[in-house]
């Protein structure tokens, strides 16, 4: 059974503190999905890399705090840990992300013709996964130095009690220079830029939704549902890219085209609902958005102690 994990801000604790046992939680329950045996390795490498990006979305919280040095070192530590392991997911999905496209477009393709294509996807992606697994105790190497990352997180400086203005602000405001770039230039970097902008502050904003849950609980969810299109929108992209550059997968003359016609239509329409919601997530000013979370953290942060006091006195 994976390790428990609570992923926000437990009521009466100091923020360092919290921050670091975050920190340590996603970072052991990585190590647990890459070193269990008999996990379904798929869903271990999935889990893993979701715990790497919470990992660095967190770092980047209280990276004003830990230092820009030990920032780095650990933000390297979890990009390469994610990295060793990307090309088993990103394969992973390419046929599920097919049957998407089908169940968007159900007309333009026979359930033939979707099944024929699915299954050389999978069979591309179980090749590829075999090929990366078969390279050396590839699972204990990336463990190796998750262990060695718990170790300088459990070092870090982290102390009292104060609400991390910088390290929001900064993402927040480079999630919103995401959004203007991704208007002006819709090329498929900087959607992926902006979606790793968009979840880390989905992060941040998830963790301290215990200040006030109905009003910041609702955000998580919008960014969820952000991120989650412009997760789809950077799969499709994947989807059509790896038709392109693998010969041996595509469909046959008009069919080849029509299913990348068909991909680059549905990442419009999910580009579109992106810019729509992200408007809105984005629409306050780096200051004003971060001074507003500020003050629904102060209140919360006043009504605890208030509730502990009339507990001692009770």
């Amino acid at each position: 059974m994976a390790p428990d994990t609570i992923f926000e801000l437990r009521p009466g604790h100091p923020f360092s503190s919290e921050i670091k046992r975050i920190l340590l939680e996603q970072t052991d329950r990585a190590i647990w999905q890459l070193t269990t045996p008999g996990l379904d390795v798929d869903a271990a490498v999935h889990d893993a890399r979701k715990c790497f990006k919470r990992l660095r979305g967190v770092l980047r919280l209280v990276r004003d705090d830990v230092g820009e040095k030990r920032f780095a070192e650990l933000n390297a530590l979890f990009r390469d840990a994610g990295r060793a392991l990307s090309d088993i997911r990103t394969s992973a999905v390419l046929s599920e992300t097919l049957e998407k496209v089908h169940e968007r477009f159900p007309r333009q393709f026979s359930e033939a013709e979707v099944q024929r294509l699915a299954a050389r996807l999978r069979a591309h992606h179980e090749a590829l996964r075999d090929r990366v697994l078969s390279q050396e105790a590839l699972f204990r190497q990336v463990a190796a130095e998750l262990q060695r990352g718990r170790k300088l997180i459990k070092n870090l400086p982290l102390q009292g009690n104060h609400f991390p203005s910088q390290g929001l602000s900064r993402v927040y405001a480079r999630g919103r220079r995401g959004l203007a770039r991704c208007q002006k230039d819709p090329a498929v970097a900087h959607f992926h830029e902006w979606r790793k902008r968009v979840k880390y502050l989905r992060f941040h904003v998830r963790i301290l939704s215990p200040a006030w849950p109905p009003v910041l609980g609702s955000v998580t969810e919008e960014l969820v549902v952000l991120s989650e299109l412009l997760g789809l929108d950077h799969d499709l992209a994947e989807l059509r890219r790896t038709l392109i550059e693998h010969p041996e997968l595509r469909l046959h003359g008009a069919e080849q085209g029509k299913t990348v016609r068909m991909i680059e239509i549905y990442r419009q329409e999910l580009e579109a609902r992106s810019f729509s919601i992200g408007m809105r997530l984005y629409a306050e000013k780096p200051g004003r958005f971060v001074s507003r979370m500020h003050a629904y953290w102060r209140v919360w942060q006043e009504e605890t102690a208030t509730r502990r006091r009339k507990s001692l006195n009770s």
